[in-house]
């Protein structure tokens, strides 16, 4: 998945009165300035107190460290995984490893591939080891792709190999490889029974390819050449991807390829937003929400327009949102989210924008899950707010700039805040 009142900024001018060798009096220069941010005498949410809270490697820009799962919180600190009760805190087991892929928790297990290349398959209430297998090459570096589908774990190892391994015992059902076509791709999902990655080609200009494997075989069924987006949606066994080759010959300010999960065969292609500079004018964002397709450009101020998926979009007249600012989530519960001087906007679709109570200064992380709005400021203010009204139910200082995805489990929120993890109780306005 409507007038806001901005950031006003008042400039004082002093103009002191001096004397001059004529009597008459000089103006001297600006010398202060004074801008309206909100102030924190006048803001009266609630201060959260974590319930409990513990030292973690570092995240932040959106990454995550952690996985959750079965009232559990799985993190890692100096080489070791921890498994956490998440509404205590206390460590349930530990095991000493870190991990060149992110943890990956389900069916009551936890999975993840260690820097010697090693897949691992830890029991998630125990943490003993189930199984290991050698499944990449050694790498300290987040390398490799790593999914869990209908009890298949499927590890794609540096844009170059992509194998499945049964999840029970370990052992490889089949692998496949993609010759030159590797690179730094990625694990895109599994629709339909087909495993869809995408690739890199380096040249004069660098391709992004797409294969579609049987997912109970491993053969390859199809690949789809150019230079596409990451998946944007998966609709009725067809993925929408948007097709930036050439992006700046094409005319419009974004091109979407429907394609068959199937064949990979492209069996429509969708042009919207005509534009004779489209370098300029070059859609920023593209979002698929059900049948409709969020299109943002950065045209002075910026501009989101809403078209549908089932009309050819030289038929339509979209819905255009303009002058809220940088769209940064959303569509969720009806609302688009914007940030404009400093300030996060909460956009009613086809209404009026209101901001969200206590975000006054810039927003770092917005997660928006259930009925919460989690909010991580520069500041290092971590709001707590009601997504459908933009109430403030609570705010934590974290003291961080920078924060991991915010993730919720048996009641509590979990926030990633660099290098410290926090948990807190959700407020019962949140907790419906």
């Amino acid at each position: 998945m409507k007038q806001v009142a901005g950031l006003a900024l008042t400039l004082i001018l002093l103009v002191p009165v001096m004397p001059t060798a004529n009597g008459e009096a000089a103006a001297a220069a600006k010398t202060s300035y004074t801008g309206h941010y909100g102030d924190n005498a006048s803001d009266k949410t609630a201060v959260l107190k974590p319930k409990w809270q513990a030292q973690m490697d570092n995240a932040d820009g959106g990454s995550s460290n952690i996985a959750m799962a079965d009232g559990k919180v799985y993190y890692s600190f100096k080489e070791k995984i921890i498994a956490a009760d998440v509404t205590t805190g206390k460590a349930r087991w530990t095991y000493n490893s870190y991990h060149s892929t992110p943890l990956l928790a389900g069916g009551g297990n936890l999975f993840f591939v260690n820097p010697q290349g090693y897949l691992i398959k830890l029991n998630g209430k125990t943490g003993a080891v189930s199984w290991k297998t050698k499944a990449a090459d050694a790498s300290d570096y987040v390398s490799n792709s790593l999914r869990y589908d209908n009890s298949i774990l499927y590890i794609f190892d540096k844009g170059i190999s992509l194998t499945a391994y049964d999840e029970s015992t370990g052992k490889r059902k089949w692998a496949a490889k993609l010759k030159d076509d590797g690179g730094w791709g990625e694990i895109q999902g599994i629709y339909n029974g087909v495993v869809v990655i995408n690739g890199s080609v380096s040249g004069a200009i660098t391709t992004v390819p797409y294969f579609g494997f049987d997912a109970e075989t491993g053969r390859q069924l199809w690949k789809l050449d150019g230079i596409h987006s990451d998946v944007l949606d998966e609709q009725g066994g067809y993925l929408y991807l948007r097709n930036n080759w050439p992006v700046l010959d094409n005319g419009y300010a974004a091109v979407i390829d429907k394609v068959d999960t199937k064949t990979g065969k492209v069996v429509q292609t969708l042009s919207f937003i005509p534009e004779e500079d489209v370098a300029g004018y070059n859609a920023t964002q593209v979002v698929i929400e059900g049948n409709s397709i969020y299109i943002e450009q950065q045209v002075g101020r910026n501009r989101v327009s809403v078209f549908s998926l089932d009309q050819e979009p030289e038929n339509q007249k979209p819905k255009v949102y303009t002058g809220y600012g940088k769209w940064v989530a959303g569509p969720y519960l009806g609302q688009l989210y914007f940030v404009k001087d400093l300030k996060l906007i909460r956009l009613k679709e086809g209404g009026y924008g209101v901001a969200v109570n206590g975000a006054n200064n810039p927003v770092s992380q917005l997660d928006l899950i259930g009925q919460g709005a989690f909010i991580g400021l520069t500041d290092g203010q971590f709001i707590l707010a009601d997504a459908a009204t933009g109430k403030a139910a609570g705010k934590l200082q974290t003291g961080s700039r920078q924060y991991g995805a915010t993730k919720v489990e048996n009641g509590m929120a979990i926030i990633q805040a660099e290098n410290r993890l926090l948990a807190v109780a959700l407020p019962s306005a949140l907790a419906k």
